[in-house]
């Protein structure tokens, strides 16, 4: 009897022995130098003035090659957000717009909100989101920031991009009220703004097939959204008249 308890408890050990070290290899990594990369290290762009009274915006995110910038502050500047001076905007309607300055290599996933004024801070969103762009609205009756949102890889790549799928967000211009207005299943392509009523129709493409993939053999949909009070768009086509008018192959 003393035997088979002490085989159990030694069995009980390895076991604890086995499961301890599967969970910390699970949060350990390491770079080309066998060095442990803590994968939980937070990076903190560069402060962004973009024209916003008495405000600071600061990304956050992580490296998608942290073996590359480890140990070369330098680098980690990388992670920031630059004015779009491309010829094509995302947010064609605004006055200007921010982007992921190096998106291949930096997952930008909050902002640092900072009023130096009054020395106070605060984050966007406690969400776990990946902000791709962001856009300011100054000229909307209640002024805004559009931001191009993508909530979870979808496609299974190791980058989190517009093929995941985009949802619009929005907040006030000191990034407080931050809210989805476009759903998870549609993917955010364009919006038409209209100035008389101060409102906008979000243009989405629905992923009808649930593939989990945004393409031409899903359909698009529009969604009115109050800018007065921005909420979830609602459909301004219901599913009983587009059935109505649906072509059966």
């Amino acid at each position: 009897m003393k035997t088979i308890t002490y085989c159990i408890c030694l069995l009980s050990f390895l076991s604890s022995c086995t499961t301890q070290n599967t969970a910390n290899s699970a949060n350990e990594a390491l770079d080309s130098n066998g060095i442990e990369i803590d994968q939980n290290a937070l990076i903190i762009g560069d402060p962004l003035d973009c024209g916003i009274e008495n405000t600071l915006l600061f990304p956050v995110g992580g490296s998608y090659q942290p073996e590359a910038y480890r140990g070369d502050q330098i680098e980690l500047r990388s992670l920031s957000f630059t004015s779009n001076q491309s010829s094509k905007l995302y947010d064609r309607w605004a006055s200007s717009e921010f982007i992921n300055s190096d998106r291949n290599a930096f997952d930008i996933t909050n902002i640092l909100f900072y009023d130096p004024r009054n020395r106070e801070s605060y984050a966007l969103t406690t969400d776990s989101i990946h902000i791709l762009s962001f856009a300011l609205h100054q000229e909307f009756d209640n002024p805004l920031i559009f931001y191009r949102v993508v909530k979870a890889n979808t496609n299974g790549d190791e980058i989190v991009d517009e093929a995941d799928g985009v949802a619009l967000y929005t907040s006030t211009l000191n990034g407080h009220d931050f809210r989805q207005v476009t759903p998870d299943n549609e993917s955010f392509t364009d919006y038409f703004y209209y100035s008389a009523t101060q409102s906008i129709l979000a243009k989405t493409i629905v992923d009808r097939n649930k593939d989990g993939v945004f393409s031409s053999a899903d359909e698009t949909n529009f969604r009115e959204v109050l800018l007065s009070a921005p909420a979830m768009g609602v459909e301004i086509f219901d599913t009983d008249l587009k059935n109505s008018i649906r072509i059966d192959h």
